[in-house]
């Protein structure tokens, strides 16, 4: 039966996984179909606000830089020459290429040839470089008095009129000499066919030598928004059927942890059962033979292992319904003012022959200036009994038990120090669950349910105390109960 439910457990378990897997699949491939979608939108739209700014920076640049019958002089060579174009109804009527002379100051014309540009194509697809690299000197030199501010607020108009209201960057390239006018370090020469371009457009139809690239950082973030009413709603399914699976499987470990420890318990108290009951059943077969009944202290001596196996029977029925009864909530206390001195004092006695029979000893220091609380004193003297017998139990030498008081803040300490085989901080963080027994491998080398430093914990609590525990494997151990006093 175990290991039909082990198997039906981890098919469970393996649907589980492989569900959410397909749906995480499934939500990667749809994202990445609507991310696509959103950039052929949002391409779509920058292009249409794109070609609104450049009519708008074009029609700006146009109104300085193109005026009829002007001539400007866009370089000057190191070795005594430049060229010049000369415009005429606002478009390149001619290139003109001289070489001159310093003389005493003024510059001296020593050679000049004139190149005019024509309408028919052989003629233009000559020059045309040539038109582009000198046109681009000066129309650099026209760029460079605009203020980037008209740059950046024509961008911003024009992508909020087309609702595209995010971070830009933004940059002016010089295509001849490919460099930028504008070279902000964020916008990098190759990176360009990242970016949107736009061709400045001049009157001069025929030539385009400069370019507005826009680069926007936060676009991945931008497509994020406008799909948030898709992607916000998968992603929280997806994250609380992974927050599901995750307890689910949580539970399923810990129902087989319980599942478990209560047959470890069950076994366990059926052992414990076990041992009085058959002491019981074989003192009352004695009893039954009539050669012994004139025997009286053969006979007595049967009666008092019955009574004491029974005393032992109701102690551990007792522990096990009082457990029940804590579970409930429905164990009540009876408080009474209580010496704790007075009542270790007391349990130390009762200990004393045992300890003395193992070659131990307990000591004792009663610091607490106030030793008497308000405390149910059946309960509390369980407490201590389980924590001495405990320090017996699980000492594989001499053993030396301390039992310190104190106060602090209001609170009565009782530490309960031994020597024996410690804990380590795996153990630690579960030495007072339910049903768990320190255990040294896979073997256990003492028995009992598992039960008594839970219930000594709930029973603190139920006190209004805590309860703290120091220890390190192979020196010991020490449980200090803190209890209010009242």
């Amino acid at each position: 039966m175990g290991r039909k439910r082990r198997i039906f457990i981890l098919v469970w378990v393996i649907l589980l996984m492989s569900m959410v897997t397909y749906l995480f699949v499934s939500f990667v491939q749809l994202y990445i179909q609507a991310e696509k979608a959103q950039k052929i939108r949002f391409t779509g739209e920058v292009l249409a606000a794109g070609r609104d700014m450049a009519a708008e920076i074009n029609k700006h640049i146009n109104s300085e830089f193109l005026k009829d019958s002007t001539m400007f002089y866009p370089s000057t060579d190191a070795d005594g020459g430049r060229t010049l174009m000369v415009m005429k109804n606002g478009v390149p009527h001619a290139l003109v290429n001289e070489v001159i002379a310093d003389y005493r100051g003024q510059l001296i014309v020593l050679d000049r040839d004139t190149n005019y540009f024509h309408t028919d194509d052989s003629t233009h697809l000559v020059v045309v470089d040539t038109i582009a690299t000198n046109y681009s000197a000066y129309t650099d030199s026209i760029l460079l008095q605009i203020p980037p501010e008209f740059f950046s607020n024509v961008i911003k108009k024009h992508l909020r009129n087309h609702n595209l209201n995010l971070d830009f960057q933004y940059g002016v390239y010089n295509f001849p000499k490919q460099i930028f006018v504008f070279n902000p370090h964020h916008l990098m020469n190759k990176y360009l066919d990242q970016y949107y371009v736009f061709a400045l457009r001049t009157n001069n139809s025929e030539v385009y030598t400069h370019y507005l690239i826009l680069h926007f950082p936060s676009e991945r973030t931008f497509f994020l928004k406008k799909m948030a009413n898709i992607v916000v709603p998968i992603i929280i399914i997806v994250f609380l059927l992974a927050v599901l699976m995750v307890i689910m499987l949580i539970s399923i470990g810990q129902q087989k942890h319980n599942h478990d420890a209560k047959n470890d318990f069950i076994n366990n108290m059926t052992h414990e059962f076990k041992t009085p009951l058959s002491t019981i059943s074989l003192a009352c077969e004695a009893l039954s033979d009539e050669s012994i009944h004139n025997d009286p202290q053969t006979v007595m001596s049967f009666l008092n292992m019955i009574k004491e196996e029974n005393v032992r029977l109701q102690k551990m029925v007792t522990n096990i319904l009082q457990l029940a009864q804590l579970k409930k909530g429905q164990l009540k206390l009876q408080i009474e003012p209580v010496n704790i001195h007075a009542q270790l004092n007391s349990i130390v006695r009762n200990f004393s022959l045992q300890v003395s029979n193992l070659g131990g000893r307990i000591i004792t220091r009663f610091n607490a200036p106030h030793p008497v609380i308000a405390a149910d004193k059946s309960h509390i003297e369980s407490i201590f009994i389980n924590l001495i017998e405990n320090s017996l139990k699980y000492c594989d030498k001499v053993p030396v038990i301390e039992i310190i008081t104190s106060e602090e803040h209001g609170m009565l300490l009782v530490s309960v120090k031994d020597n024996g085989v410690g804990m380590s901080k795996k153990q630690q963080k579960h030495v007072f669950d339910e049903f768990f027994r320190v255990s040294r491998g896979n073997v256990h080398d003492n028995r009992g349910y598992g039960l008594g430093l839970h219930f000594v914990k709930q029973i603190v609590t139920l006190h209004g105390g805590r309860i703290q525990l120091e220890s390190e494997v192979g020196k010991g151990s020490c449980f200090t109960i803190y209890l209010p006093i009242k």
